[in-house]
């Protein structure tokens, strides 16, 4: 029987568009994508960030490193300081999914690949004070989808892995779920009615 709904956060309990800070900065709309794809969608950002090496600050000088000029440096900068003010938001729907769920008995807990600076932007989550428990991977120093991250959720938290639901919006991650013997779902639609429509049918 499920018991807990572990939920992934970025395109799931928020959704995630890091574009959105470069714009606010950044007039041109060719330099905002080359600033979101050097400070966000390189891969350091999630073996570096993600994996706990180093905090956002850290991380860049070696983001500016691979920048030209000294005004690209700067925005940077600029970005970083802020980029979940916009760049994170609550998906629609999912305040009320959550919501009933946690009104039906089910524990909720996140797991999610962040940096330190999740609790900076966890106000954003909805209905975070009700949840049982939260596991950033940077804390951790452990990443999905490698199964000893499930593994710790469930030792931290004392969970049963087959008494877990995971909601992911990366099959990857889905699939590192179910390595441990957790149910898994994968998000990757966003469609919340769908989502909504299979949680119910666990309880008939």
């Amino acid at each position: 029987m499920i018991r807990n709904i572990v939920c992934d956060m970025g395109m799931v309990l928020l959704d995630h568009d890091p574009l959105l800070p470069c714009l606010r900065h950044v007039g041109d709309r060719a330099v905002a994508q080359r600033l979101c794809n050097e400070l966000f969608w390189h891969p350091e950002w999630k073996q570096l960030i993600d994996g706990g090496v180093m905090t956002e600050k850290e991380y860049l000088p070696l983001v500016q490193a691979r920048l030209e000029t000294p005004e690209l440096k700067a925005l940077a900068a600029e970005i970083l300081k802020d980029w979940y003010l916009d760049g994170l938001f609550p998906k629609s729907g999912m305040e009320k999914l959550v919501g009933g769920l946690l009104d039906r008995g089910y524990r909720l807990y996140i797991l999610s690949n962040a940096g330190y600076s999740f609790h900076d932007f966890s106000y954003k989550i909805k209905h975070l004070e009700r949840f049982s428990g939260i596991l950033v991977s940077a804390e951790e120093k452990l990443l999905k989808p490698a199964p000893a991250i499930y593994l710790r959720l469930c030792e931290k938290f004392h969970l049963k892995p087959e008494e877990c639901l995971f909601i992911d919006d990366l099959q990857a991650n889905i699939e590192g779920a179910q390595s441990v013997g957790m149910t898994g779902y994968c998000f990757e639609d966003g469609n919340v009615a769908r989502l909504s429509a299979y949680l119910d049918a666990l309880e008939r």
